[in-house]
């Protein structure tokens, strides 16, 4: 019995350690069922973004939103460091910018779709 509490122990301590980790990643796709209340909204709208550019403050999270008829996706980075599913019309994609830097964006069925997020620190 003294052996599973042991085990069971370690397993605890590394699972807090992998979700401290999983905290500090640069950036966090967020589920719509944990999406902050200040998020940051862009459209996916005529085979644009819209705002294509934004200045935001690490730890906010921005959600795109797809209002064309054709799919869309968002991939952060080359080569990417966030490759978004497509997106159907009304579905959408939230990510957490946890670190500053600049992240370009682009749609990868459509290139010349392309944005950025300018992530300043925090104050």
């Amino acid at each position: 019995m003294k052996k599973h509490s042991a085990v069971a122990a370690a397993l605890l301590v590394l699972s807090a350690g992998f979700n401290a980790a999983r905290a500090a990643d640069p950036l966090e796709v967020v589920g719509q069922d944990a999406l902050p209340a200040d998020v940051v909204k862009i459209d996916i709208v005529k085979m644009k973004y819209a705002p294509a550019t934004l200045e935001i403050d690490a730890g906010t999270t921005v959600q795109w939103t797809n209002t064309d008829a054709v799919p869309h996706n968002v991939q952060i980075g080359t080569p990417a460091k966030i490759m978004g599913s497509m997106l159907r019309t009304g579905q959408t994609i939230a990510i957490r910018f946890n670190e500053a830097g600049d992240y370009g964006y682009i749609c990868t069925p459509h290139p010349f779709m392309k944005g950025g997020v300018k992530v300043k620190p925090k104050a």
